[in-house]
């Protein structure tokens, strides 16, 4: 009995001595927990301390976050929003795009829009409306309706000057050419002009102020004008075109050489949708290039699905109501771009949005679509990785003027997955210096974990 009670005794202790071993941090572990526990002194740094700005960490193996600052704060999200754009597509919208609507009546056919931006696009060239009209003008009159459309051409808190800009297009019910024209200036001074239909809308002005190739158009209008300067400018200029049911029906017109007539026909409950284009091509174009066009039309994708009429507003109150009452904070969603600065959302907001994201796509799908650090979209530039190894970090940025924001997963060097949201608002400095030092904050977490 002696020596059993002693050989017990000896291997009680030797167990306590391995358990005490294994809950011991490693140094790594310990030099991990440091970084994130002093993670919050790096706020008052300078480049942050007269600014606003929060950060979630979560880890998706322990499902907890390990860092939060100003987590369940309002903030400015700018093009992070186009996470909720996306969001809302993996809630609504299958896995190819509704791209018309339509109803037959004897002879007529009659079709509405469904906001389908790939239609005729430049980069997506997609021509399957075309093919389909072709077919059915054989034996049918195409009648074109725009009566499904409750949207404006432009989003609440838009910047009015943006109506000119590559990245203000406005918003339609039937979109065609991307909603924008392509001007080129080649080395003999002659314009190029994609899609040929505008060629003579446009004259040249030389009194227009410019060092290089310039265009000018009004607001409201179709006429353009354009001043060469004195450098060529080898990319060209992408200018918006204001939207008419008109010109749209003008456009199809000449696309179809056959005749389309415009009418305002209530739309019945029975009509059928076509569907056309992958969606995940139009996503991944979306989020690694921060498309604003694609991110607005794919709202309106998304309630032309469920309502059969096209409303961003009336989708993000389907979606409060369905999913963002569920959430931690409840954010206040105005437009699908991000251009709005009425638009707020919470760090936890983002986060939750990307967990849901990742769980309906799958992560490598999800990590696909999003832009790539040292890779792809608006990271290729930043967050490099080793030659021989694969990217850390996957995210979607988000920058205005005095915001800069950047939510996303990091795969850290041990192979742990972290979902992140880092909102920066009201800063003076530059975005690039923002941005440097986010990098740093998440390179080292990456390195660290």
């Amino acid at each position: 009995m002696r020596i059993k009670f002693i050989y017990s005794k000896a291997l009680f202790t030797l167990l306590i001595f391995g358990l005490c071993l294994i809950c011991l941090p490693s140094a790594a572990q310990k030099k991990s927990n440091d970084y994130i526990e002093n993670l919050i002194e790096v706020f008052s740094e300078d480049c942050f301390k007269d600014s606003f700005h929060g950060f979630a960490l979560y880890d998706i193996d322990s499902s907890k976050y390990l860092f939060e600052y100003n987590a369940d704060k309002y903030f400015t999200p700018a093009s992070n929003v186009k996470i909720a754009s996306l969001f809302a597509a993996t809630k609504i919208l299958g896995e190819r795009l509704p791209s018309l609507s339509y109803f037959e009546k004897g002879d007529s056919l009659i079709f509405w829009g469904t906001g389908d931006p790939t239609f005729l696009h430049p980069v997506f060239n997609n021509s399957a409306v075309i093919d389909f009209l072709l077919l059915k003008s054989k034996t049918k009159t195409l009648y074109f309706s725009t009566t499904n459309y409750k949207d404006e051409p432009f989003g609440d808190g838009w910047a009015w000057e943006d109506y000119r800009t590559s990245y203000g297009v406005e918003k339609s019910v039937f979109p065609i050419y991307g909603n924008a024209i392509y001007f080129e200036a080649d080395p003999s001074c002659e314009i190029e002009v994609y899609p040929e239909f505008f060629k003579d809308k446009i004259k040249e002005n030389s009194e227009i102020r410019t060092e290089n190739f310039r265009i000018e158009r009004d607001l409201g209008v179709n006429s353009f004008e354009y001043n060469i300067g004195d450098l060529y400018y080898k990319d060209g200029k992408t200018i918006p075109f204001h939207v008419t049911p008109e010109l749209i029906t003008t456009l199809l017109q000449d696309k179809l050489g056959l005749e389309v007539k415009h009418i305002d026909y209530p739309m019945p409950d029975n009509v059928y949708m076509f569907y056309t284009a992958k969606s995940d091509d139009m996503y991944k174009r979306m989020m690694q290039q921060s498309d604003n066009f694609l991110a607005e039309q794919t709202l309106l994708m998304c309630s032309a699905e469920l309502f059969g009429t096209l409303s961003s507003r009336d989708v993000i109150e389907y979606l409060n109501k369905n999913y963002f009452g569920k959430f931690y904070n409840r954010p206040r969603w105005v437009d699908g771009s991000g251009l709005s600065r009425y638009n707020l959302f919470t760090p936890r907001n983002f986060v939750q949005m990307l967990l849901s994201i990742r769980k309906d796509m799958g992560e490598e799908q999800v990590f696909e679509t999003l832009a790539i650090g040292g890779k792809a979209g608006t990271l290729r530039s930043r967050y490099d990785y080793p030659r021989n190894g694969e990217p850390f970090l996957y995210g979607k940025t988000g920058t205005i003027s005095n915001n800069h924001c950047l939510s996303g997963f990091l795969v850290t060097k041990s192979g742990r997955k972290f979902c992140f949201s880092f909102q920066n608002n009201h800063h003076r400095e530059s975005s690039r210096t923002i941005g440097n030092k986010m990098e740093e904050i998440l390179t080292t977490i990456y390195r660290s974990y």
